[in-house]
């Protein structure tokens, strides 16, 4: 197993309490690995500090061999993208605008807006279907709409690793489902990898080459999702009596939650 991005021995809080403890994580490359677990489990906390937005308490997190927090902000932002859970844009920035930002990490003094950048913009509008959104203002904008143009600005930036911290909040199930499969096409037409936190489990199972489950800040069980998802796991991590059967469309593990309450007539 290959891995640019893995975390040693790592812990990570929040002034001085210890969410992650001792965790040890390699993305394999080329995945699309979901975190899984209930909440206050520590998938965010992971990926913030996966993000290098969370310095360890101990451990250390390694992009492409050498310790992330090491290393410059700019450099790792041409390597590493990411898609937090919650952001806040300019007042009365348009959407062109805001995505633009995502060539950041590409410009200098000496580089300053090029073709190359407006063919990333112009190309992730396009696939995050925000094309005809460009010229409009960013907060006149849905929750669902918002989040695709936070995914374009993401996409802009055109790295190799793109993290993505429940990407699929604000959005119906069909632009869930358009979301998903885009980060599937990334892996598989772009070779991108991708570590995302998701809340549906179904919907992890079915997209993920990849699932992390985590509980009380460590990780249970990893691996294949047909490998490791099994009622015991479920309840384990969830507290939750199910039966896992096949999924008929995407044969992948599918979670049927047992009724816990008797039903009346």
């Amino acid at each position: 197993m290959t891995a640019r991005l893995r975390a040693d021995h790592v812990a990570l809080g929040y002034d001085g309490k210890r969410i992650v403890h001792d965790l040890d994580l390699t993305v394999p490359d080329g995945s699309f690995t979901a975190i899984v677990g209930a909440n206050g489990s520590g998938k965010s906390t992971l990926l913030r500090g996966l993000a290098r937005l969370l310095k360890p308490q101990g451990g250390t997190v390694l992009l492409d061999g050498k310790a992330i927090h090491d290393q410059p902000s700019k450099e790792v932002a041409r390597r590493l993208g990411l898609l937090p859970q919650s952001q806040a844009a300019p007042d009365a920035i348009s959407v062109a605008d805001l995505v633009a930002r995502g060539r950041y990490p590409h410009q200098s003094l000496l580089r300053q807006w090029s073709p190359a950048d407006q063919a990333a913009v112009t190309a992730a509008l396009e696939l995050t279907g925000t094309a005809e959104l460009a010229g409009r203002a960013f907060d006149e904008l849905s929750g669902g709409q918002r989040q695709r143009v936070w995914l374009a600005m993401a996409l802009a930036q055109e790295t190799d690793i793109l993290l993505l911290d429940e990407p699929t909040t604000y959005l119906d199930i069909a632009h869930q489902i358009e979301m998903l499969d885009l980060c599937a096409r990334l892996r598989t037409e772009r070779n991108a990898t991708l570590v995302a936190v998701l809340h549906d489990l179904n919907l992890a199972a079915r997209y993920a080459t990849h699932l992390v489950a985590m509980k009380d800040g460590a990780i249970v069980a990893e691996g294949d999702p047909r490998s490791i998802i099994t009622p015991e796991l479920i309840e384990k991590v969830f507290g939750l009596p199910c039966r896992v059967i096949t999924d008929p469309e995407s044969q992948t593990p599918l979670v049927i939650p047992r009724f816990t309450l008797e039903r009346k007539p």
